[in-house]
């Protein structure tokens, strides 16, 4: 999953709406440093190489549901603006008519942050445009409540449980004050949700703050509400935010739920298929497999004999699932094999890692810290990365991060974090 930026020419909106995205890493800017249960840390899922730049729809194998809820209100003319291996992302949208859409891909050189991506689109933008931060899922509500604006500079803001985790609004009336990010104390329970309503007056601000070093959006918003009204509109709307590394399941089983349900490839006799379940392209379920959806399999996958796919997991391309292997809640990407007779639950598995018979990565319970705030996390398994290698009858305990391009032997008994390229005996 990754971020994306979206930016949406109102003036072109009758003809198709301009959308320019520009990725950054998924959490936030800054690296995250916390403790898993057992004392492992990590930082974000990019160091991970998990997901660093893959929109949930590259999981899901189809689009997104915030690209379906701004087709849904006559958003067709897209332009993405692609980064960090930008070829996995132009690879799966290609040109995006298989949701509807034109997308042109304009490549951002260098990530320094939102406003830096805004910025250079802004020779595709002619008067207000339509800003969405791709870390999130939104439905059409959500859309149609920023576009109320009729053009005029706004910012969409929702309620959260968490304010200090995100950019808290300060409002007058109908209009905003400031936006502050991730106050030491609450100042209020509404937050800023990244979807904006803005035009080229904000450029001024973006180049104001480069020239100090400063690239995050929120502050030239906060800057142009100083010299013009900036609405703040509440929505009601779904939104669904990837903060953390455990909210990419949250966010998995919210698009799972609005995806369209595709059934193809090869399923044998005596397979078992509830609720709904996408099958891709080449796919081959063997006899006996259960699968309970919602569920996504990518293309070319291969479940084998009685295998049992649980509710909100998604398979990326060229996934293979070993018999007698149970899955669920979890996100796999491309190329994984697991091996027969394994466990994962609640987990997220980054493309290439091939994992041998008997893993156990069992979800429970444990105590994140993340930039010196304590998250109780009631369900987590396994975080690995790209590329790990992993032997026989190896376990995991909740909450595990093996880094990109481990190798653990078989029998190992994991906990806490394994720094990239390490070997566990």
């Amino acid at each position: 999953m990754i971020v994306h930026l979206l930016l949406v020419d109102l003036q072109a909106r009758r003809e198709g709406v301009r959308i320019i995205g520009g990725f950054r890493q998924l959490l936030k800017d800054a690296p995250r440093q916390g403790r898993c249960d057992g004392g492992g840390t990590f930082g974000s899922i990019e160091d991970l190489d998990l997901s660093a730049d893959r929109p949930l729809g590259c999981l899901l194998d189809q689009p997104t549901p915030d690209h379906a809820a701004l087709v849904e209100n006559d958003v067709r003319d897209l332009i993405f603006v692609v980064g960090y291996r930008r070829e996995r992302i132009q690879s799966h949208f290609q040109d995006g008519k298989a949701f509807r859409a034109r997308i042109t891909y304009v490549t951002q050189a260098k990530q320094l942050g939102t406003a830096h991506g805004v910025s250079e689109a802004r020779a595709h933008l002619e008067g207000p445009f339509l800003v969405l931060n791709g870390s999130n899922l939104v439905d059409g509500r959500f859309v149609e409540d920023l576009l109320g604006s009729a053009g005029k500079p706004a910012v969409l803001i929702t309620q959260s449980e968490r304010p200090r985790s995100y950019g808290v609004v300060t409002v007058d009336g109908k209009n905003l004050v400031a936006i502050t990010e991730k106050p030491t104390e609450v100042i209020s329970n509404l937050i800023n949700t990244g979807a904006y309503v803005l035009d080229e007056r904000v450029f001024e601000e973006i180049d104001r703050l480069a020239k100090v070093g400063e690239y995050d959006l929120p502050s030239a918003v906060s800057a142009l509400a100083q010299r013009t009204p900036v609405l703040a509109i509440r929505t009601e709307g779904t939104w669904v935010d990837a903060l953390y590394p455990w909210d990419l399941l949250r966010l998995n089983a919210t698009a799972l739920k609005a995806a369209h349900e595709v059934r193809a490839g090869t399923i044998e006799p005596a397979v078992t298929i509830r609720g709904r379940v996408s099958i891709g392209d080449g796919c081959v379920i063997r006899s006996g497999a259960y699968l309970q959806g919602p569920l996504s399999l990518g293309p070319g996958c291969e479940i084998g004999p009685n295998a049992v796919l649980l509710p909100s997991t998604s398979l990326g391309k060229n996934v293979r699932i070993g018999a007698h292997t149970s899955v669920a809640n979890s996100i796999l990407m491309d190329d994984v094999i697991l091996g027969p007779a394994s466990v994962v639950q609640d987990g997220v598995i980054g493309s290439g890692v091939v994992a041998r018979a008997g893993l156990l990565a069992a979800s429970g319970s444990g105590d994140v810290q993340m930039e010196g705030e304590w998250h109780a996390v009631p369900q987590l398994g396994a975080l690995i990365g790209e590329d790990v290698e992993i032997g026989n009858g190896v376990s995991a305990a909740p909450g595990t991060v093996i880094n990109e391009r481990a190798r653990v032997e078989s029998g190992a008994r994991l906990r806490g974090t394994i720094p990239a390229g390490a070997v566990v005996l």
